[in-house]
């Protein structure tokens, strides 16, 4: 019996690209969702799998997952950050991202916990940071870290504050997979040779962006795309933090690796 083409939901962002490779060409049939959309899809379930934050499937009971795929970061990410323009010890109010479930969490854990700063937390879509600091993700942050480089703008990386106060990586998303669905092996093994097939055309995928040089070095330095056993430890601490401050409450991680 032939395996039916697996729907496939995955985020609209550069970072994601190399892990589609030879997937958009029939192999599968994809959609791309900003994250924190992307989970109320998932959850309707109009995928087989999808490339979900990790918190939420953190949050999800007897989650289930694809082994040895995420995207990681173990130091600065570059498109997950706070742009401010004052002294960080004075920030009073940050706008979070719509698009993010992890990134708003990560930002309050980096905040909070590792900096002692308690702001108020607004959802905003301006990008007017000379009102509100705000958290910026994915490409749209790439593109105005450009946009503003040379004025007195600064930028908190999270993926970088994450890995200097902890020493472990940290995981944006990972492949989740649906429960009932029935060819999870497969899928699996398809998504993995997927992962290497793209590491491997990493130079050509930067090729197609404006900014080649750029990009090259953000698939290559800033983004990592494994999932080992470093990672599920950053998972493990991430999920720590969430309950410690009651930003979700986790029992412990139930997650399975397939």
């Amino acid at each position: 019996m032939k395996t039916p083409v697996p729907r496939i939901g995955c985020v609209p962002y550069l970072n994601a690209r190399p892990l589609l490779e030879g997937l958009e060409g029939g192999a599968a049939h994809v959609k791309k969702i900003v994250p924190a959309k992307l989970f109320d899809h998932y959850q309707a379930g109009e995928f087989d799998a999808a490339l979900l934050s990790s918190i939420d499937v953190i949050s999800m009971e007897k989650s289930e997952a694809v082994d040895g795929v995420s995207i990681s970061s173990r130091g600065d990410v570059h498109s997950v950050v706070m742009a401010y323009t004052k002294d960080l010890q004075g920030i009073t109010q940050v706008a979070l991202d719509p698009s993010s479930h992890t990134s708003n969490a990560l930002l309050r854990i980096v905040l909070e916990e590792f900096h002692g700063i308690f702001p108020k937390y607004v959802q905003s879509q301006s990008v007017e940071l000379y009102k509100n600091p705000r958290l910026l993700i994915g490409d749209p942050a790439i593109s105005y870290r450009k946009q503003v480089l040379g004025s007195d703008v600064r930028f908190l990386d999270l993926g970088g504050e994450w890995y200097r106060y902890t020493g472990l990586p940290f995981v944006f998303a990972l492949w989740s997979l649906k429960k009932d669905y029935t060819y999870k092996t497969e899928i699996s093994d398809l998504l993995r040779s997927c992962k290497i097939l793209g590491l491997s055309h990493r130079r050509e995928i930067a090729a197609l962006e404006d900014d080649s040089v750029f990009a090259l070095h953000y698939l290559t330095e800033s983004i990592c795309y494994d999932l080992s056993e470093v990672e599920k430890r950053g998972l493990k601490l991430f999920a720590d933090y969430l309950n410690k401050m009651k930003i979700i409450s986790v029992k412990k991680i139930e997650t399975y690796y397939i």
